[in-house]
């Protein structure tokens, strides 16, 4: 991702994020995630800045905690942006929602409940 998205240094911009407590990182047994809040346009949400899954079938094993994660705040949506073309199909399965495009990278959002 750091590559295609014109984001050399994506890795040491999270880890200091991390540090900095800008960015939480959250661990299972088969993989992590490192949540970051944000806001656009005074709109508040949560950038998953990263995951990482071995064991298969991550949206579908850890969205509802991702949820529960992300809905402690104020946010009103989850955002991720990826290279990876199979979300295509994925995503909208589990009610994540393409924004379009940055850079080469596609934008998918999923709205939370108020």
């Amino acid at each position: 991702m750091g590559k295609r998205g014109d984001l050399p240094d994506i890795y040491n911009t999270i880890d200091k994020a991390c540090s900095d407590e800008r960015a939480f990182l959250f661990v299972a047994d088969d993989g992590f995630i490192v949540l970051r809040p944000r806001c656009r346009q005074h709109d508040e949400f949560i950038e998953l800045t990263i995951a990482h899954c071995t064991g298969g079938n991550a949206l579908k094993r850890y969205q509802d905690e991702l949820i529960s994660l992300s809905s402690v705040g104020n946010a009103k949506y989850i955002e991720f942006l990826t290279a990876r073309k199979g979300f295509e199909k994925l995503a909208p399965a589990f009610g994540w929602v393409n924004h379009g495009d940055y850079k080469s990278l596609t934008r998918w959002r999923y709205q939370l409940e108020r």
